[in-house]
């Protein structure tokens, strides 16, 4: 792969560690910070279509994300750890305060690590559904309402059928 230029790849790294890409390229370019907020977006963005910045981007990204879901299974081992050593010391010594703590708070540390990712799909479908819901309150205004409008129980037998006439 060609090397990128020092400012490219100051921009590359400005995007990976969560700047947007308008505060990247300033950074990056700091000519830039006189300039309107719409032309430095749209050199941000034709820099990040740029072949070799692309490609840089995508290397680093996926870089990061092995790094987040290694550092993410690493700590949930760590959590097994601590409760491995605390069952076994409850188990050897006895329950005490310090091991029992240290059991609940890596039994809570796990749990959160492993539920997580439902609460967060939980609460998305709860603003969905809050939005369908505001989404129908408001359909009601187009609604037409028929008043006015009274049914004659006299010729109403009780069935379904309509009554035949004599």
């Amino acid at each position: 792969m060609d090397k990128l230029t020092p400012k490219q790849e100051l921009f590359v790294q400005g995007i990976i560690s969560g700047l947007s890409q308008r505060q990247a390229y300033r950074k990056a370019y700091p000519s830039s910070k006189k300039w309107l907020d719409s032309s430095v977006d749209t050199k941000a963005a034709v820099l990040l279509q740029n072949v070799k910045v692309l490609s840089r981007y995508r290397e680093l990204l996926k870089q990061f994300s092995n790094m987040s879901l290694w550092s993410r299974e690493q700590a949930f081992n760590e959590y097994e750890w601590l409760k491995n050593k605390a069952r076994a010391s409850i188990e050897q010594d006895g329950v005490r305060q310090a091991n029992s703590n240290a059991f609940l708070s890596a039994l809570d540390g796990m749990n959160n690590m492993a539920f997580h990712d439902l609460e967060l799909a939980d609460e998305k479908l709860r603003l969905e559904i809050d939005n369908l819901k505001a989404q129908l309150g408001s359909d009601d205004e187009n609604d037409t309402v028929i008043t006015g409008f009274t049914f004659d129980r006299s010729e109403y037998n009780g069935d379904t059928e309509p009554s035949k006439a004599d």
